[in-house]
């Protein structure tokens, strides 16, 4: 996220509706079932407009922030920086060493950061992401974006600055940029999502909805309240029925929760004022850091009706775990109190093999380490949640969910612990069908983490990742698992672009995510996304971004 405190109050914000309805069942056995929670809250949006085309807005630049650090936000729950490291052996490591990666990479392309054309870096971490489109790839940086020409690498737009999505539009989705952004192609209706909260009062939740493929064309632009405190760190998963979100929410009336909530998609594309927001908000610290479910590819889509599927909260019993959590959201904008959202409190349980959360287990822990810097400037690892996306693909035969996240090796280094969950078509009660922790070769000392992770048509895999080490300036490296390889393995690794120097002060942030994302067209190319540094120094991180392609998927 990105932070300031500039007070804007352009529009009032309704009250939001009842308080939950809590359901707590229980089993003849007396065993805790699932909690479903009804009566949500229902919003619509506080203000609304269509954009003219962005890159007409574009052409008046905001002006930008001198270097600004962001305040880390700690859940309750979390252990502090310095935390006693407790490891596990792990469950799931990996010990052999495969070929290379037969993935190979594309283009290779300079993002948006220090040597791109018109920017100056105004603030850390990074939020990375990117989507890829039918011509097009969007790039969306802390508060600044870009537009790429998918088949040459041709930079189309940008750098734009964040809130140039709601020029002209008024109150603070206009003249606040605050981060913590998304960029979403919406693989079925071909159109671009673009969304960041604003985070000072009045909290909201500004999306926009482009109304042709092109990014640099007019959006649907739409403000939805936050009423429940900050809403922090949103992440997004496109689904048929919703466009999903969720909110780590604090400040507010009832202190810290959880905020998940679904936008009407089906209005959105139409470009209705009418469109509404369903949220469910719980009070609590157990759950956090949700990742909704994201489709990966418009071939087969989710069953008719199926419940979208969050997981998260991961970090309840740090260091160590085995168990992920999975969350429901069944969503009715015909009858929004139909809607109702499962799982809060841990009630949905996956079983994982055992891993000890990176960096101790908390969630803002600093134990990267860098070259040729001191060990005050080791990096977070942001090692208490699941990382963005949930990548999601129905087989027909099969449903598949894969995701990524940091966790401590038994010989101290940080790998990244991937899975891919299944289930049967018409099933909401996945099981990890594989997993694996990546941590390089036996005997490697490098650090691997800030990972995300997709498949492809055919079933390849690919895992995008940070790499650093005492004798390593951070980098970025890739590797994967091709269709048939044995389960719970990665090939070996390859390098996207090395970096050249290490990142000093910024309260070790780093990332804070990345981006694997899949081009829906031949269903077969990821991109990738990641930051690096050019040379030593505080405020200076570069972006590069990639296509990588296994040889058998055509």
């Amino acid at each position: 996220m990105r932070k300031n405190n500039n007070r804007i109050s352009a529009f009032s914000v309704p009250a939001l509706c009842a308080s939950l309805v809590l359901i707590f069942a229980l089993s003849a056995s007396g065993a805790a079932q699932a909690q479903v929670f009804t009566n949500p809250q229902v919003n619509g949006a506080v203000h609304f407009d269509i954009s003219p085309p962005i890159r007409e807005l574009a052409a008046t630049v905001s002006p930008q922030f001198g270097a600004h650090q962001v305040h880390p936000v700690r859940l309750p729950k979390q252990q502090p920086k310095g935390a006693v490291q407790v490891r596990a052996a792990d469950g799931a490591l990996q010990t052999s060493t495969g070929p290379l990666v037969s993935a190979t990479i594309g283009l290779n392309l300079l993002g948006v950061g220090i040597g791109f054309d018109g920017y100056v870096v105004p603030d850390a971490p990074t939020d990375v992401n990117l989507a890829v489109g039918d011509t097009q790839v969007v790039q969306w940086v802390n508060v600044s974006y870009a537009v790429f020409d998918k088949a040459t690498g041709a930079v189309i737009a940008g750098p734009i600055e964040g809130n140039q999505f709601w020029a002209g539009f008024g109150g603070p989705c206009e003249t606040q940029n605050d981060g913590d952004i998304i960029a979403q192609w919406d693989k079925t209706a071909h159109r671009w999502l673009m969304a960041q909260n604003v985070f000072s009062a009045p909290y909201m939740t500004c999306v926009a909805v482009s109304t042709t493929p092109d990014a640099t064309g007019s959006f649907f632009r739409y403000a939805f309240p936050q009423s429940n405190g900050f809403p922090d760190y949103p992440k997004w998963g496109v689904w048929t029925d919703a466009y999903y979100q969720h909110n780590n929410v604090f400040g507010g009336p009832n202190g810290f929760g959880a905020e998940p909530c679904a936008y009407d998609r089906a209005r959105m594309l139409q470009g209705s004022p009418s469109a509404k927001q369903i949220c469910f908000f719980a009070p609590t610290v157990f759950d956090d850091s949700m990742l909704p479910a994201d489709i990966d590819s418009a071939a087969t889509l989710p069953p008719i009706g199926q419940p979208e599927m969050y997981l998260g909260s991961i970090d309840n019993t740090p260091p160590t775990s085995n168990v992920i959590y999975a969350y429901l959201f069944h969503v009715d904008f015909s009858n929004p109190k139909k809607s109702t959202f499962t799982g809060f409190g841990g009630t949905l349980p996956i079983s994982v093999p055992i891993f000890t959360l990176s960096c101790g287990g908390a969630g803002f822990g600093d134990c990267v380490p860098q070259k040729g810097v001191r060990s005050a400037y080791q990096l977070e690892s942001i090692g208490d949640r699941l990382l963005y996306r949930l990548a999601y693909r129905n087989f027909g035969n099969h449903q598949t969910w894969l995701v990524v996240h940091d966790v401590t090796t038994a010989t101290g280094q940080v790998g990244e612990r991937w899975y891919e969950f299944r289930a049967p078509e018409n099933s909401t009660s996945p099981t990890a069908y594989q997993s694996g922790t990546f941590a390089g070769p036996p005997g490697d000392t490098n650090y691997r983490w800030m990972g995300s992770i997709a498949m492809d048509k055919r079933g390849d895999i690919a895992l995008g990742y940070s790499i650093s080490s005492r004798t390593m300036f951070p980098s970025i490296n890739y590797t994967g698992q091709a269709a048939g390889d044995p389960l719970g393995t990665m090939e070996s690794e390859a390098t996207i672009i090395n970096g050249t120097g290490s990142q000093t002060d910024t309260d070790n942030r780093w990332g804070d995510y990345t981006s694997m994302a899949i081009d829906a067209a031949d269903d077969c190319t990821f991109w990738y996304t990641n930051q690096y540094y050019t040379a030593t120094a505080s405020f200076a991180w570069s972006t590069q971004l990639a296509s990588i392609k296994f040889p058998n998927c055509h």
